[in-house]
């Protein structure tokens, strides 16, 4: 029998194997998810084969993908946990009897990488490398530099990464805007000046000395910064992208860089990941690639548990006195 929704679940099914080493759960962080959790059974599938076997028992599952057809093979499950923020790999349960859950942590890790991005930009770290690679000892180039301090960002996908971003970024001093589809409400601002619409897209670009696309992979958001969109942009400006690879239209990105418009610009993502070797964006001038690692680090999954078990201690059942 399933248990009751109004049951926490009991046993836990990990399974999260990966080729980046870093989303591959070791088995101390396994030990302190275990002992977060003492009155759960957690159990890690290494392979696909333990998996299969224990799915039928399992009442939540932690992975990186589940297909419609896995359902059938979970007659007690009642949660899916994934530690993606994309909802791309996850199926929703035909009868709607499972919860699905998607991590929201990343941004504690990408929000120091798109600082680290507008620093190697902004300070033009980008010309000391290249100077150091050909022996060249030039220091003019920093001249025309300014601090971060008092620039402005413009986060274009304004959720929960976009907030975490705005907070690190508002501590060294950059006033930040963000752009959602929906406003909301003030409590949704966060550390922003002010939160518009898409449609007040043209006038933030125009006001923007960083402009960062944090935007999930849905239809909604293709090429959302395309010629239109480039054509508003602040001469001089940066452009970032840690969302998702449809969002810019690439073309008109290296156009905008070729004719200056746009100053430099630093991409995790891509329409077609990995990125092909003969791809000319490997060599476009003032464009630096990150290869879909803007949320990577040691403490990914050690980020990833804590939430779970975060989730898991919120329904504890108190223990009776007396």
């Amino acid at each position: 029998m399933p248990a009751s929704s109004s049951e926490r679940p009991r046993r836990l099914l990990v399974y999260l194997p990966n080729d980046v080493a870093a989303f591959t759960p070791t088995a101390a962080q396994l030990a302190r998810l275990s002992a977060r959790l003492p009155e759960l059974d957690v159990v890690h599938a290494p392979d696909e084969r333990a998996f299969r076997r224990e799915l039928p028992t399992a009442e939540a599952v932690v992975v990186w993908s589940f297909e419609t057809s896995d359902y059938a093979e979970a007659p007690r499950l009642e949660h899916v946990f994934t530690p993606s923020a994309g909802r791309e790999r996850i199926a929703l349960d035909p009868a709607r009897r499972v919860q699905a859950h998607f991590g929201t942590f990343h941004g504690a890790i990408m929000a120091e990488t798109l600082l680290a991005m507008m620093l190697f930009l902004n300070r033009r770290l980008d010309a000391a490398v290249t100077a150091q690679r050909e022996h060249r000892w030039e220091r003019d180039v920093y001249a025309t530099t300014r601090r971060l301090a008092g620039q402005t960002a413009l986060i274009v996908g304004y959720g929960a990464i976009g907030r975490r971003c705005a907070a690190l970024l508002r501590a060294v001093g950059m006033t930040v805007v963000g752009v959602r589809r929906r406003v909301g409400s003030p409590a949704e601002r966060g550390a922003a000046e002010r939160v518009v619409g898409v449609a007040d897209l043209p006038g933030a670009l125009a006001a923007a000395d960083h402009v960062a696309c944090i935007l999930p992979g849905d239809t909604g958001t293709d090429r959302l910064l395309g010629h239109d969109a480039f054509e508003h942009v602040k001469p001089g400006a940066f452009v970032y992208n840690l969302g998702r690879g449809n969002a810019i239209e690439l073309e008109a990105l290296a156009a905008a860089l070729a004719s200056g418009r746009v100053a430099g610009a630093y991409l995790d993502v891509f329409p077609e990941e990995p990125l092909p070797a003969d791809s000319p964006l490997w060599s476009t001038p003032n464009l630096h690639v990150l290869p879909h690692a803007s949320a990577i680090g040691s403490e990914y999954l050690d980020l990833y548990f804590d939430e779970v078990a975060a989730w898991f201690e919120a329904r504890r059942q108190p223990v009776a006195s007396g």
